[in-house]
C-alpha cells in the first residue's frame, strides 16, 4: 500500500510510519519539521516533505508528490497535532484558534485532497488521531477537547459523504501517549499520572507503537467493512466510571 502519514517525523505519527514501512507500505511524512531526521531513521525509500498542514497549497503538493513518486495513495494517517493545558478563562483567542488551525483544519485539508485523488482511483481509507478527549471533557483542556471533539464528528460526516466512493474514514482515541510532547508534561509534573493508573484499568499510558498497530490495522483490508467508528485505544479509560 501507499500511505501519506501527517505528523510523520515524531511521536505517533513517526512510530506509524515505522510500522507501515515494515509491513511493506512505500510511505511518505509531512511535517513542519524534523523531516530530514525522520528519513534518516525510517530508510532512504521513504518521501519526506516538509510543509504546514493548515496550509492547503502545502498539503496538495504533498498528495500530488507522493502519487508521482509512488504511483498512488490508498491511505492517509493525520498524526499532526498540538495540546495545551491551562485555565480556561486565561485562554487567548489566537491561542485557541491555533488549536483548532491545527487540529480541526489541518486533518481536514489532508483528507480533503487525499479524497480527491482516492475517490477518482478506486478509494482509499483516511484514519484520524483524535482523542479521549474527544468524548468527554477535562479541566485546563478546554481548547485541545474542542479540537479532538470536532475531529470525531468530522470524520463521522465524512464517513457517510465518501463511503459511498469507496472511501473509508476512521479515526482513533488514544489516551494519553508517551510521546515526547507527553513526556515533556510528564517530566513537568503537569500530566497526572497517579490519575492515569486510577483512572485506566490496564494501569498506565499508551505507547506510540500501539497506536500504529491500530492505524495499522483500520487502513488493512482486514477492516475492510470498519467505517464511520472512533476506536478507542485507551486500556479501558472510556470505559471505566469509577474512581477511588
Amino acid at each position: 500500500m501507499i500511505s501519506l502519514i501527517t505528523g510523520g517525523a515524531q511521536g505517533i505519527g513517526f512510530s506509524t510510519a515505522e510500522h507501515f514501512v515494515r509491513r511493506g507500505d512505500k510511505v511518505c511524512i509531512l511535517d513542519r519539521a524534523g523531516v530530514a531526521e525522520a528519513r534518516e531513521k525510517l530508510g532512504a525509500d521513504v518521501l519526506a516533505i516538509e510543509g504546514d498542514v493548515t496550509n492547503p497549497a502545502d498539503v496538495d503538493a504533498a498528495v500530488v508528490r507522493t502519487v508521482e513518486t509512488f504511483g498512488g495513495l490508498d491511505t492517509l494517517v493525520t498524526a499532526a497535532g498540538i495540546v495545551a493545558v491551562e485555565q480556561a478563562m486565561d485562554v487567548v483567542a489566537d491561542a485557541f484558534m491555533r488549536m483548532m488551525s491545527v487540529n480541526v483544519l489541518g486533518s481536514f485539508l489532508p483528507a480533503q485532497s487525499a479524497a480527491r485523488h482516492m475517490s477518482e482511483n478506486g478509494g482509499g481509507s483516511i484514519v484520524f488521531i483524535g482523542s479521549v478527549y474527544g468524548s468527554v471533557g477535562a479541566p485546563k483542556r478546554t481548547a485541545y477537547c474542542a479540537s479532538k471533539g470536532a475531529v470525531h464528528n468530522m470524520m463521522q460526516s465524512l464517513a457517510t459523504e465518501w463511503g459511498p466512493l469507496g472511501i473509508r474514514v476512521n479515526a482513533l482515541a488514544p489516551t494519553g501517549v508517551r510521546t515526547p510532547m507527553v513526556q515533556d508534561l510528564i517530566d513537568k509534573g503537569i500530566y497526572n499520572m497517579v490519575g492515569v493508573r486510577n483512572r485506566t484499568p490496564l494501569g498506565r499510558i499508551a505507547e506510540p507503537q500501539e497506536v500504529a498497530a491500530a492505524a495499522a490495522f483500520l487502513s488493512s483490508p482486514e477492516a475492510s467493512m470498519v467505517h464511520g467508528i472512533v476506536l478507542p485505544v485507551d486500556g479501558g479509560w472510556i470505559a471505566n466510571g469509577y474512581t477511588w
